[in-house]
């Protein structure tokens, strides 16, 4: 979403003119914002992508991985820097779905699932033309459960360039729970509006 606002004034600062685009939409989505993990998540990564650096500089950003442990990364460095998230030479770069039973209300420093059942690597699917980002998994299930967490969890290498890992970039409980029987499959979405 994108929101522009152009607005003219006189010589004392007295608004001549003011006009927007998508400023409405933009209201509705401040009015609505909440500090979820994934909204926090995705906060700190763009920050980190588009903060203005000059010559030299880097951005690093700290995380707490799947095993509880704190990690500073970096997201953009000096090409003779070495650690750098984005970096596949040594580990994998991408997204794991999962789910779990417990029911505890999630919180945005969550790091991993409550209790987790079972998980698997998303496919992942991404249109230019609107937007949508979306990352899915089925799974089969061999014995009757009820699931009440639904997780994403990024892979990516979280330190130095060689240290593998997890981080949880969402974690979505459904208090009532849903039920899945034996032989039924689950498949879990996520979609992602940019």
């Amino acid at each position: 979403m994108k929101a522009v606002e152009v607005i003219v004034t006189d010589k004392n600062g007295k608004t001549i003119y003011k006009t927007g685009y998508n400023l409405d939409l933009y209201e509705e989505y401040i009015k609505r914002n909440t500090n979820d993990l994934t909204t926090l998540w995705l906060r700190r990564f763009y920050i980190s992508l588009f903060t203005p650096l000059v010559r030299s500089q880097g951005v690093t950003f700290t995380f707490t991985d799947t095993t509880g442990t704190v990690r500073t990364q970096d997201l953009k460095v000096n090409i003779g820097a070495t650690p750098l998230f984005l970096n596949t030479y040594a580990c994998s770069n991408r997204f794991w779905i999962s789910y779990g039973s417990s029911s505890t209300t999630p919180s945005p420093t969550d790091y991993r699932l409550g209790n987790k059942i079972d998980e698997g690597v998303a496919t992942a699917t991404v249109s230019e033309t609107t937007g949508i980002m979306t990352f899915s998994v089925s799974f089969t299930i061999s014995n009757d459960i009820t699931i009440y967490e639904v997780g994403l969890e990024w892979e990516a290498t979280v330190a130095g360039t060689a240290t593998c890992g997890r981080f949880l970039v969402d974690r979505t409980v459904f208090p009532e729970g849903i039920t899945v029987l034996a032989g039924q499959v689950l498949t879990i979405i996520y979609r992602f509006v940019l």
